[in-house]
């Protein structure tokens, strides 16, 4: 499976620090614990999911020797027009972490993580401002199409903390999961644990009876069974456990 961020660390530049790639000491990586949803029945998008994050406990076990070019860890949940191109728009609110939060434009502590509506395109990274996200707090997500246009709706506590509208490329195909490292220079990003993805409820633009077939689980990710109630339009499922990740151990990680 070919990465959405074949040039450039898509949280880096979020934060505004775009992390070279031209040093070989520079590397990021993918965790193998991911899940793919889509595509529905031909002629039918997804229209909206809706879901919930508490992110785990930021790394432990990183190294990060150079505090200009640090490590950073981002997980997150996206929607595209395709399963794997880097040439379609990603819309992707994310949770990025680095030792260096200031760096990545990140105002929490080493201790916390933060959370963005973000947008990866094939010209740049769009994102809102970072916002700091409490231990143990739990993040609501909305992705939504309406009149072309795609909105990312990011609540905590009941109160909406950012949003990002982008124009959209193509009609929404695949929703899908990953853990993303990047080394920075001569670093290692460790060990992220395991998270979940609660309350998981996609709407389609029509009724596709045989949608719930298309969830794939990589990397001994688990899930509860998506189901519908009105005969394919919408789906739901109770949660996805996103297993812990060795960013170091290449068993770990997605080839």
């Amino acid at each position: 499976m070919r990465s959405f961020y074949a040039l450039i660390p898509a949280a880096a530049i979020v934060g505004g620090a775009v992390a070279s790639t031209t040093e070989e000491s520079d590397s990021w990586y993918f965790g193998n614990s991911m899940f793919y949803l889509g595509p529905p029945t031909s002629g039918i998008d997804i229209i909206k999911a809706t879901y919930s994050i508490v992110p785990p406990s930021v790394p432990c076990g990183y190294t990060s020797p150079d505090n200009e070019d640090p490590v950073w860890v981002s997980v997150w949940v996206g929607a595209s027009s395709s399963e794997s191109s880097d040439s379609t728009d990603l819309y992707q609110p994310l949770f990025n972490w680095s030792p260096n939060q200031e760096l990545q434009g990140c105002p929490a502590s080493v201790s916390e993580w933060c959370v963005a509506a973000s947008t990866y395109t094939p010209a740049e990274q769009v994102s809102a401002d970072y916002v700091t996200v409490p231990q143990s707090t739990q993040v609501d997500f909305e992705i939504s199409v309406v009149d072309d246009e795609v909105y990312q709706v990011v609540t905590m506590g009941g109160k909406v903390i950012s949003k990002l509208t982008n124009s959209l490329d193509s009609g929404l195909q695949y929703l899908m999961s990953s853990d993303e490292c990047y080394t920075g220079s001569d670093g290692a990003c460790g060990t992220l644990d395991a998270w979940t993805i609660t309350n998981l409820t996609v709407t389609l633009s029509g009724a596709d009876e045989k949608f719930g077939d298309t969830i794939a689980l990589y990397g001994s990710m688990t899930s509860a069974s998506l189901t519908t109630s009105d005969d394919g339009t919408t789906w739901h499922t109770d949660y996805l456990d996103v297993k812990l990740v060795d960013f170091d151990d290449t068993a770990d990680l997605d080839d």
